[in-house]
């Protein structure tokens, strides 16, 4: 019975994990409440669990803090914000006018940590979802046969979503998924409104087949698979139209043969092999480019959508950026509330009211804004934690099949964080919840990929 509902809670986890995207990024309050409530489905059939085996197991890991964290600093700024009910009319109005006129208000920005709270309790409700879902990927995903499993059901996923918006550069009708109306259909690729957004999900799968052949992580018999999953995948990212899409491609197929061939310190194996590797793909994705047509690839490099790329455009990336370290300046403690950048933006805003600026295009930047120094503590440790789980994981071990399968799903993963940390540095993808959501997985493989091979657990379990 206790393995039965292990494996109901994990087909569910996956299936949430397949089923994001496909709601067109769930970034729509109905998708989040349709993970949420699969989410609490889950919780219960795991407490079930608990009672049945008689014991609370919970293996902590550093992430975990660093989310609960973000939660908790989220909650002291929402409490050190007054509500509505507590303010009188007059003053609510002339609060209002002063931030019409661009003027100072009166509350210091450390009693006003908060500046939208409704959006601070939104970002609150998907921040601990999302917690929900890492916690039960950190302890479903501890078994190798498991975390193999997850390795297909990604790559089911990706090979999916890569064809459906390559299909769409055939016989799009100008709607999302053929069904859906959008204002911009020449944005969208795939379920995903953005095209920036699908190249971010795309970047955080496309590594992992490709380690898989360079690690020798699955046999040779199903090279040819794992390199079709790569050129499928690879050519759709680069198709996205994203040019952070197209950056990330070309730094993740640097750093694979070079971080694989950088952790076999004892024996060094030849990079020939990684290079002509990485130049099979690379002329494999552009082969599928040059096939379906570049058009995508080359306008996006000549022009920007929308807008014109001049310096003093209150739109473009460095003078947001520069705006964002102006708001950063301003409330350099406790930020201006985790989900109230872009009402926090409005202040700072140098468009004229023209245009709505919700994101900083810098998940750094943005993270900073909104929670202060404590925001830039937790992508610090954040930081530090993921470079311990990769240093365990990428460690030498004996090359028997299940170690080599291990290490290599290692490569991948840590090769797929690398590559959306350079892309958040100028968008903002993993704001996107079925974005956030697989990069939590790959963190829960990556947390857990060749602990068989300790002679102790290094993530603490505690059992009550």
């Amino acid at each position: 019975m206790v393995r039965t509902l292990e494996r109901l809670v994990l087909m569910g986890l996956l299936a949430a994990v397949f089923l994001a995207p496909w709601m067109f990024g769930a970034v729509e309050h109905w998708a989040i409440h349709a993970l949420t409530a699969l989410l609490l489905v889950l919780l219960a059939l795991w407490g079930v669990k608990m009672v049945l085996e008689r014991a609370v197991r919970v293996h902590l890991t550093p992430m975990h803090g660093v989310l609960v964290g973000a939660l908790m600093v989220a909650a002291i700024q929402l409490s050190g914000t007054p509500s509505p009910a507590a303010r009188d009319e007059r003053a609510q109005v002339s609060e209002a006018m002063d931030v019409l006129n661009g003027r100072e208000l009166d509350a210091s920005p450390n009693t006003r940590r908060s500046h939208d709270p409704s959006g601070t309790r939104q970002a609150m409700w998907r921040l601990l979802m999302l917690i929900g879902y890492f916690g039960l990927a950190a302890e479903l995903l501890r078994g190798a046969r498991r975390r193999a499993g997850a390795f297909v059901v990604l790559m089911i996923l990706g090979f999916l979503l890569a064809l459906v918006g390559l299909l769409q550069k055939f016989a799009g009708n100008g709607r999302l998924l053929w069904i859906r109306e959008v204002e911009a259909a020449g944005l969208a690729f795939g379920p995903f409104v953005n095209r920036n957004h699908a190249a971010g999900f795309l970047e955080l799968l496309f590594p992992l087949p490709v380690a898989m052949i360079l690690g020798h992580g699955v046999t040779r018999e199903r090279w040819g698979v794992c390199g079709l999953l790569a050129l499928v995948m690879g050519t759709a990212l680069a198709l996205t139209g994203s040019r952070g899409g197209m950056l990330v491609l070309v730094a993740e197929l640097l750093l694979l043969p070079l971080l694989w061939w950088a952790i076999n310190a004892t024996a060094r194996p030849s990079l020939r092999f990684g290079v002509l590797l990485v130049a099979i793909v690379s002329a494999g994705i552009a082969l599928g480019v040059l096939w379906i047509g570049a058009e995508p690839i080359t306008s996006r490099w000549s022009a920007i959508e929308g807008v014109t790329n001049t310096r003093h455009d209150p739109l473009n990336r460095p003078m947001i950026w520069r705006t964002t370290w102006e708001m950063i300046r301003d409330h350099p403690w406790w930020g201006v509330g985790l989900g109230a950048y872009s009402i926090a933006y409005t202040r700072y805003d140098r468009s004229a009211g023209l245009w709505r600026v919700e994101q900083a295009h810098n998940d750094y930047l943005q993270l900073v804004a909104e929670l202060g120094v404590w925001g830039l503590l937790l992508l610090l440790g954040m930081v530090a934690a993921l470079a311990r789980a990769a240093r365990r994981a990428l460690r030498p071990a004996a090359m028997h099949p299940a170690a080599r399968f291990e290490r290599a799903l290692a490569l991948g993963v840590t090769v797929a964080l690398l590559g959306i940390g350079i892309h958040s540095a100028f968008d903002f993808a993993l704001q996107v919840t079925a974005n956030a959501l697989l990069f939590l997985v790959l963190i829960a493989l990556l947390e857990n990929s060749g602990a068989h091979t300790l002679e102790r657990e290094v993530i603490g379990e505690k059992s009550l």
